[in-house]
Order: structure tokens, then C-alpha cells, then sequence
């Protein structure tokens, strides 16, 4: 099977993929499980291709030991499904967004070769992105890009263990590149995926922009000169890192929903449903009683958002000057659009909100967008 582009996001929340123009996602939930136990571990068969996405068990080699890894929805549930959210995710060294790829990749192959001639995938061209905070630990953001390229350039080996799909694949990388995580987002903005101009960028043209990329591990901001050109220095790139999202609502969970919700991703996927609803009702499987969780949910993503805005704020202080415009995208900034919304208006007033303050469509996949037009420019250029 031949793959001419793959773009991935590695979010700390959700893992985004789009290979050859087809999107699936992920959870980001990683879990080791020890040789006998993965053996064991299901004990019917699958039937369906679309439901091994929901039954990933995979092995791959790393550090020339086979190891067992169940990802995504089936890892949900396990008590370290969801350990790395308490701290920065290192992506360049850890084995989660590897395993992520593999399974994609596997998951990919069940659901779109029909022929199963060779079990093999050759990628023409792979790429993904780093978070800012990660990107400045060395001296040049191009020392660390090209580190997470190369973890994916070449040959690499996956074996699936779900039952009724067992195969071992082997994915070849011809070209891989690591781009920076919400700077990458202006091109979705600025091109269609035909690689023409995109009318959304026109609101742009005349006004600097932060861009505000509002992931679950950590926040990005880039200052983009007007017209949404290129970042001119490191100065115009800052962080959030000490605030995770994921964190905060976990911090919710254990201290006033814990007999509402089992674990962080339960919490996280009841406000993605419901928010921007009057009512965020929980409803007692037994009794059949709802609740309203509205208020204490409401308070804490409001509590989260204003110390957000602060530090916001505090990177990039208004100018005397001109005005900038504020672009929120990323995977939370759906989730707490109302809350931003909310502290603006109360701070600066309707019409500094309506002017200044903007969330675009598809606002969560603005980063992979922006990879796939890149991507799509790299290609287009070579035979």
C-alpha cells in the first residue's frame, strides 16, 4: 500500500490523523501490558475492520525488546491510561506518540487495503509538529524538529493482536518533517486545501495576531506580523505550560465530581458533549435520576480560562499603538469559547469581543489542517 502524504497530530488529549485526505482520530491513552497478560487479554474475536480503531492491541520493538501496547478507546479505562496529562509530554522522547503512529498506521491499513497483498505501507511523506515549550530547549527549534522527524524516517515494524485481525505490518518513511505546533495553524487560515487564498485570512490582513493554540497539555502563542506572515523571532513565540487543562479538570473531578465520573476522559468527554447547553445533566444509570453539573463545571473552565487570559496578556501586553487580534483554536478552545467570550465582555466590552477576539471553524483542527496544506505544497513541487 502506497501513502502519499500522512499528517499527525499528536495532541496530549487526542491523537488527529489525516492520511491521504482520510481523518480518524485517537484518544491519546497509551498503555503498556506485560507479554501474558496481552495474550489474554480479549476474549472474543473482532469482526468488523472499523471496530479494531476501538480495539487496539499492538506490539512493536523499542530498545530491541518486544513490547505490548493497548491504545486508544480500549486503553480508556486502565489506571495509567491517563498518566501523562500530569506532566509536560515529552513527544520528541516518549514511546506514546511511536505507538500512536503504528497503530494508526495498522488501523489505516486493515480498513483501507483491500487486496492484503504484502503487508506493507511506504509513506512518501510523513509529518507531525512540537509544542512550543518543547522547541525551546535547545538552542535551535531545528535541533529538536529534526529529532522528532527522524523517529519516524525509515523503516519500522507493527504487530496487531486484536483477534480476528492479528498481522504484522511493516511501514516504510521516505520523508518525514516536524513543523511548529499553532505558527502551522496560519496556513490553514491563509489556503484552501486547493492551495488557493482562503477568505477567512482577510480579517487578518491589516491587524498583528496571537494565535492561541489551547491544547490539553499545554497552551501555544505566536505573535504573527499582519497579514499572517511569519513569526519574526523566538520573542514572538511564548508558552503555557504550568496550567494543563486536562490537569484542571482533573483536580474537578477528584474534588467535587469524583462520584460522577471515573476517570479524567469521562469528565472531558461529558463537557465536550454538552457544552454551551443551560444544562449539563448526568444521569443515574440505576435510578435514572439527572443531575445538573452545569455550575461547578461551568465555574472551574471560567477559573482555568482567567488565569489563561492573564498569562495571555502578560506574553504579548497590548500595544499603545495598534490593535491585535486574538485567534483561539486547539482542542480546548471549543470547550471554553463560552467562557472567553463571558471574561472579554466583562473585561473590554461587546464590541472589543466582536472585533478582536475570534474562533474560527473546525477551530480544534486548525494545527492538522495546516500540516496537510503544507504537505500538499512540499508535494505538489516533485515528480
Amino acid at each position: 500500500m502506497n501513502v502519499k502524504r500522512m499528517n499527525t497530530d499528536f495532541g496530549n488529549s487526542i491523537n488527529m490523523n489525516l492520511i491521504d485526505g482520510y481523518y480518524f482520530e485517537i484518544p491519546t491513552n497509551v498503555v503498556e501490558l506485560s507479554k501474558e497478560k496481552a495474550e489474554g487479554y480479549f476474549v472474543t474475536s473482532i469482526d468488523s475492520p472499523q471496530e479494531l480503531l476501538k480495539n487496539l492491541l499492538v506490539s512493536c520493538t523499542i530498545d530491541n525488546e518486544e513490547r505490548y501496547f493497548l491504545v486508544g478507546e480500549v486503553a480508556e479505562d486502565q489506571i495509567l491510561g491517563n498518566n501523562h496529562i500530569r506532566k509536560l509530554h515529552n513527544k520528541a522522547e516518549s514511546h506514546i506518540p511511536y505507538v500512536l503512529f503504528l497503530a494508526s498506521n495498522a488501523y489505516y491499513y486493515t480498513i483501507k487495503n483491500e487486496k492484503e497483498e504484502d503487508n506493507k505501507i511506504e509513506i512518501d511523506y510523513f509529518s507531525t509538529m512540537l509544542p512550543i515549550w518543547l522547541l525551546f530547549k535547545l538552542n535551535k527549534f531545528s535541533e529538536m524538529q529534526q529529532k522528532m522527524a527522524q523517529r519516524f524516517l525509515g523503516t519500522h515494524s507493527v504487530k496487531v493482536h486484536t483477534p480476528g485481525f492479528e498481522k504484522e505490518i511493516s511501514i516504510e518513511v521516505n520523508e518525514s518533517k516536524c513543523r511548529t505546533e499553532s505558527e502551522v495553524a496560519r496556513w490553514a487560515i491563509k489556503k484552501t486545501f486547493e492551495l488557493e487564498d482562503n477568505s477567512d485570512a482577510e480579517q487578518f490582513k491589516n491587524h498583528d495576531v496571537v494565535m492561541v493554540d489551547l491544547g490539553g497539555g499545554s497552551g501555544d502563542l505566536c505573535l504573527l506580523p499582519a497579514g499572517l506572515n511569519a513569526p519574526r523571532s523566538r520573542e514572538s513565540m511564548a508558552f503555557i505550560a504550568d496550567i494543563p487543562f486536562l490537569g484542571h479538570i482533573e483536580k474537578l473531578r477528584t474534588e467535587k465530581l469524583i462520584e460522577h465520573f471515573d476517570d479524567v476522559r469521562e469528565l472531558e468527554n461529558f463537557i465536550v458533549k454538552n457544552i454551551g447547553k443551560t444544562k449539563m445533566e448526568r444521569r443515574d444509570g440505576n435510578s435514572g435520576k439527572s443531575i445538573d453539573l452545569a455550575t461547578p463545571i461551568k465555574a472551574a473552565l471560567k477559573d482555568w480560562t482567567s488565569i489563561v487570559l492573564s498569562k495571555i496578556e502578560d506574553a504579548f501586553p497590548s500595544p499603545k499603538d495598534k490593535t491585535y487580534k486574538y485567534c483561539y483554536f486547539g482542542g480546548v478552545a471549543p470547550v471554553v469559547q463560552e467562557a472567553i467570550e463571558e471574561i472579554i465582555k466583562e473585561k473590554y466590552g461587546s464590541d472589543i469581543l466582536e472585533s478582536n477576539h475570534i474562533f474560527l471553524p473546525e477551530a480544534r483542527k486548525l494545527n492538522l489542517y495546516g500540516l496537510e496544506i503544507l504537505s500538499r505544497a512540499d508535494t505538489l513541487v516533485k515528480p
